[in-house]
């Protein structure tokens, strides 16, 4: 072979080399790539980074577990007596009424209602309910002992539930039981009518509004607690600050909140003070809790007319809710209790105005 000859062979061997060595490389990108698609998902990654956040901060509250147990034991001391619950309907609702002023210059010096919650944790849908509580029980004022300054922004504050999230046996908020289907969930229904009759698209809205059936409620309490419920799920599962600036300010944690566990359920009462009330007092409703629900679902009214409508139509002709509907049940005053709610538990409606809070039905 003559030497050109030669070096065309070395030629065409060495470029065959070559492309054989960019396949293999392509080869093992292309399994790179879709290896990543499988394991490394942008809705897994999310959940995983939920978990060792929530590890750190279980490990953060550990630290100050022996502290906060012994604030509790002594809270215990001086807590009140047990609750007069009763079904006397002759009650003097006016001397009620005095009774509750009186508390209420003692009640507003414990618990400052007004002030947002820092917060040592996020969402705990995924790590077991009590240990990994973000901050232990603690019943002392908050005057006693401030707060130290948190990074957190407010919108990641999630308080810490004691719900058991990893069985099916729940008898509220079933739906924090199906992470996998509530996540993909818009942060808004589609339409006011999912909560009002379901919906086959929206599992969340489905699921609030099966839970909403077991109860007797109106169409203007179903679709005011419903939204207001999904709103507060959506800002639990994929703390965001759009989904916490759907929240109306009186659902937003307050004080107190944030120091004791409780189930979930009780954040989703529209006044703030109600929800301080049940939360200091669950060891003594816990065991009553369905039948302390079911009265209160009766109980429970929006201030909005009988004859009234609360859909209306859009420009596309599509139902919406009315505006001014809306208005009133995103408002706190919008909410009212019945005198016979207050007569049987007055202790949950402690530190609060009855004027304001009491609705007569006509």
């Amino acid at each position: 072979m003559s030497s050109n000859e030669k070096k065309r062979l070395r030629d065409r061997r060495s470029q065959q080399t070559l492309r054989e060595k960019k396949l293999r490389h392509a080869t093992q990108l292309e399994e790179q790539v879709a290896h990543c698609e499988q394991h490394h998902s942008d809705q897994g990654v999310q959940r995983l980074l939920q978990v060792i956040e929530g590890l750190r901060k279980q490990n953060e509250a550990l630290l100050t577990r022996q502290r906060s147990l012994k604030l509790l034991v002594n809270s215990w001391e001086t807590e009140i007596d047990e609750p007069a619950a009763t079904d006397d309907s002759s009650h003097d609702l006016s001397s009620l009424y005095k009774e509750m002023s009186n508390r209420e210059a003692q009640f507003s010096l414990q618990t400052n209602f007004n002030e947002l919650i820092p917060q040592h944790g996020i969402s705990n849908i995924l790590n077991p309910p009590m240990s990994a509580a973000p901050t232990p029980p603690q019943f002392q004022s908050p005057s006693l002992e401030p707060l130290t300054a948190e990074t957190t922004p407010l919108w990641n504050q999630i308080p810490p539930h004691t719900d058991d999230f990893s069985t099916r046996t729940m008898i509220s908020c079933p739906w924090f039981v199906y992470p996998e289907l509530i996540f993909p969930c818009p942060d808004t229904p589609s339409s006011p009518l999912d909560f009002i009759y379901g919906t086959k698209t929206n599992p969340l809205a489905d699921m609030i509004h099966t839970a909403l059936q077991r109860r007797p409620v109106r169409d203007p309490e179903r679709l005011g607690t419903g939204w207001l419920a999904y709103h507060y799920s959506r800002w639990v599962i994929a703390p965001s600050p759009e989904t916490y600036g759907r929240l109306p300010a009186f659902l937003r944690p307050v004080q107190g909140q944030i120091t004791v566990p409780h189930p979930l359920v009780l954040d989703f009462m529209p006044w703030p003070r109600l929800r301080l009330n049940l939360i200091r007092r669950w060891h003594l409703y816990s065991k009553h809790r369905d039948d302390l629900f079911g009265f209160m679902a009766c109980c429970v009214k929006i201030r909005w007319p009988w004859n009234e409508t609360i859909l209306e139509r859009n420009e596309r002709n599509e139902l919406c809710i009315n505006k001014a509907f809306y208005e009133v049940f995103m408002s706190e005053s919008g909410w009212g209790l019945t005198p016979e709610f207050i007569r049987r538990y007055p202790d949950l409606v402690e530190g609060m105005d009855i004027n304001q809070i009491m609705i007569e039905l006509l």
